[in-house]
């Protein structure tokens, strides 16, 4: 049965980095993506030349020719790139989107991740996200006196089966992507203004095996995943 799978990001083009090969997997088992992107990536450039207005559309015209690839709606939140923080604010435009969508899957960024490869921070708007996600998967989401006006909209509670969180430093998920990895490289170059083809194909095949060699995988993405349940205590009561 086909599932519907929402990404929840900061910028144009996390969701193709970051699980870009695990949504094709997917797409190609036939599930159905939406890729919510919280920010228009504004700051997505080190010309001086460049204007927001000019990176926002940009940036816009490649997010939509990378959703083609996976068959996917893309949601913008709107929010200012490089500034995002774990507002109420966010929370309920996430809850809001959440609830419209009903996704059975909900993927997004590990609000825990600060560093990668020995080289690289993780974009504060990164942590941003997955915490503003996280927070709004739980409790509000699924709680119908929390943001109540969003009721006025039709958009009743929800509860996301699981949740996907990557890249991660506690992975209990991975999956082998090395079917689709020439898919994964050509969706992330399809954001052309911020992946040069040549480098882009080298790193993310390291970073695919560095991530699969240790479950023997020749190319993999990891996750940290949740499964959530109406009644938390119920579904711990029932673990066997």
């Amino acid at each position: 049965m086909a599932r519907s799978i929402l990404t929840v990001f900061a910028h144009p083009d996390d969701a193709e980095t970051m699980a870009g090969g695990t949504l094709l997997t997917w797409v190609h088992q036939g599930d159905r993506i939406t890729i919510c992107v919280i920010t228009d990536g504004d700051k997505g450039t080190s010309d001086p030349n460049d204007t927001s207005e000019a990176v926002v559309a940009r940036r816009r015209v490649e997010q939509a020719r990378a959703a083609a690839r996976l068959g996917a709606e893309v949601i913008y939140l709107g929010f200012e790139d490089g500034m995002l923080q774990p507002t109420l604010e966010v929370r309920r435009e996430v809850v809001r989107v959440v609830r419209r969508v009903r996704p059975d899957v909900v993927v997004a960024s590990d609000p825990t991740l600060w560093f990668r490869h020995g080289l690289y921070i993780n974009h504060p708007d990164h942590r941003a996200a997955g915490q503003a996600v996280v927070e709004a998967l739980y409790p509000a989401v699924k709680k119908h006196l929390i943001f109540p006006e969003l009721l006025a909209e039709g958009l009743q509670p929800h509860v996301v089966e699981e949740v996907w969180l990557g890249p991660t430093d506690e992975p209990d998920q991975w999956i082998d992507i090395a079917p689709v990895l020439d898919e994964k490289i050509a969706l992330i170059t399809e954001h052309a203004s911020q992946f040069e083809p040549t480098a882009t194909r080298t790193a993310f095949t390291r970073m695919a095996r560095s991530v699969g060699e240790p479950r023997g995988l020749a190319a993999a993405e990891a996750f940290r995943t949740l499964h959530l349940a109406a009644s938390t205590i119920r579904a711990i009561a029932e673990v066997r």
